[in-house]
């Protein structure tokens, strides 16, 4: 495409009604859970008066518990949140299979926890709490083999294919003239060069723009990047011309939108579910407020005939009145607020919000007390799979993308031999994703399955064959994966094999020397002479023996 194209394309997403009408829903979001540095003690969003004041935090701690909560699930680091498994789940029967696919998942997760993952990951989930729609970039540096970029909603925009799919990011950023000759080298326009050149101009910021974006006419496994399948072009804005044109093997751009509505591109978050629960929270926060202020310190009424001097609810002081005039007499009025009602009533709607932000959910034995330990293991259950849905779509549309990026860029740079097997030519990888949430979503299965065997062995009571309708090992090797046995302690179908023919042939071994013994005592009975006169006698005489 050419640059004015592209350009073009650029300011139809950044001016559209679409993304304006987003703007203002997320920055009025902020204000409540994310506000900026000059924003803390009020709220300046769009649509609001710019003097009403944000006495209530719930937004910031319900983001803030949103976060934790759904980082420890999908990313519990210290334990392995990722396998990495064939398309075909068969090959995993093969011993071979299964130790080179460890070895590489341990590789994999070793350099994920060496990069800056957690931090960047950490502030799109963030952004997915107040937000909704947030964009992560993956690329290799000099400094890490794995650099990820979380970028903020103001600073990208997309589009999508006929399919839903976001398939064009671009990103909207600025650089000094000294820094744009760091990233562009040489393909650097001398317009900014120039003025790299001087100390007191190469501080001078210019925009610029980057578009990634299928490319048309691609050449496979060509190893040039101007012909690779996702074109990336960096655009100056000052000087309207390109400056470099590269390519991805895959998309570096990851975006989730948590909440996706109909015919709405930009996704929803928790926070915008309840927009008009946070201002009324805020608005009954100053009510409390000036409710308890009147109690601890009610309006006085005084005869205005200048008889009283100083009226204070300080302790210890004295207010003189006029001792000689009754009437001069001043009085306390009393308040008729009822500061508890207006706190239940606060706790209702904070209630609410954390509700939307899941926050019950990460902590379901809060507040739980006298419960039997069947009572809370089902609870924790629970709470995992009403958190599946949740997960189930970051999962799949946002961080299996970017982790499919990162893992092409350690596979074309020779970091998995442990692949070059000839049981996985050919074979197409993909990532198994084993946080506590996304187990939960195999835990209900498992859940089925068990409550399916049980059922089953109360009518094998009276009728045995019904058993021959389960495999008894591919049971056994479900309830391993599910409940995330190492492989370390899983014996291979060979190693089962290997013991149940050893098993089998010892007794086998026990049977055939019983048969002997049983053998050995007939003979030497039958080697004795019976006794005179006995019957076995009288019998040996007849049949002439």
């Amino acid at each position: 495409m050419d640059t004015s194209s592209l350009i073009n394309m650029y300011k139809r997403e950044k001016g559209s009604s679409e993304r304006a009408n987003f703007e203002n829903l997320y920055e009025s979001a902020a204000s409540f859970c994310n506000p900026s540095s000059d924003n803390i003690q009020s709220k300046r969003a769009k649509g609001q008066r710019d003097d009403v004041e944000r006495i209530t935090d719930v937004g910031i701690k319900a983001r803030r518990m949103f976060t934790a909560g759904m980082m420890s699930h999908l990313f519990p680091q210290g334990q392995n949140w990722i396998r990495v498994v064939p398309q075909n789940r068969d090959l995993m029967n093969d011993d071979n299979v299964t130790r080179a696919l460890s070895s590489v998942t341990k590789k994999f997760i070793r350099a994920i926890e060496d990069s800056n993952f957690y931090e960047e990951m950490g502030q799109c989930i963030d952004h997915c709490g107040y937000i909704g729609t947030t964009a992560l970039y993956c690329e290799p540096t000099n400094r890490r083999l794995l650099n990820f970029r979380a970028h903020y909603i103001n600073q990208f925009f997309f589009c999508e294919n006929y399919l839903g799919e976001v398939d064009t990011v671009i990103r909207e950023f600025k650089l000094t003239a000294r820094q744009a000759v760091q990233q562009f080298g040489s393909d650097c326009p001398e317009s900014i060069s120039d003025y790299a050149k001087d100390p007191g101009t190469s501080t001078k910021e210019f925009t610029f723009i980057h578009i990634v974006m299928p490319r048309q006419n691609f050449v496979p496994d060509s190893i040039e990047k101007k012909e690779k399948p996702i074109a990336s072009y960096y655009i100056s804005l000052t000087g309207k011309e390109l400056v470099l044109e590269s390519g991805f093997d895959e998309m570096p751009y990851s975006v989730a939108r948590f909440y996706k509505t109909n015919y709405e591109k930009y996704g929803r978050s928790p926070a915008l579910e309840v927009f008009s629960t946070l201002p009324l929270v805020n608005r009954m926060e100053v009510s409390r407020i000036r409710g308890a202020e009147r109690v601890s310190n009610p309006p006085w009424l005084a005869p205005n005939d200048g008889s009283v001097r100083r009226i204070s609810n300080d302790q210890g002081s004295i207010i003189y009145w006029n001792a000689g005039n009754p009437l001069s007499k001043p009085e306390q009025l009393r308040p008729m607020d009822n500061v508890v009602v207006n706190d239940q009533m606060i706790e209702k709607k904070e209630q609410e919000i954390l509700d939307a932000f899941y926050v019950p959910l990460f902590n379901p034995l809060h507040n739980k007390k006298n419960m039997t330990a069947f009572e809370s293991s089902e609870r924790l259950n629970l709470s995992l799979q009403f958190l599946t849905p949740a997960v189930n779509r970051i999962n799949k549309y946002f961080v299996t993308p970017i982790l499919e990026r990162a893992f092409g860029i350690m596979l074309r740079n020779g970091l998995f031999p442990e692949l070059e097997i000839a049981q996985l030519s050919e074979q197409s990888l993909e990532f198994d994703l084993v946080g506590k949430a996304s187990i939960a979503s195999r835990q209900i299965e498992l859940f089925g399955t068990m409550t399916a065997m049980q059922q089953m062995m109360q009518i094998a009571q009276f009728k045995p064959e019904i058993l021959d309708n389960v495999n008894a090992d591919k049971t056994a090797r479900f309830i391993q994966e599910v409940n995330m046995v190492p492989v370390d302690l899983q014996l291979s179908e060979d190693e089962v094999e290997a013991t149940r023919g050893e098993r089998q042939e010892m007794a086998m071994a026990q049977m055939q020397a019983q048969q002997m013994q049983a053998q050995s005592d007939a003979y030497v009975k039958m080697q004795k002479a019976p006794e005179e006169g006995s019957g076995a006698e009288a019998m040996l005489e007849q049949t002439g023996e």
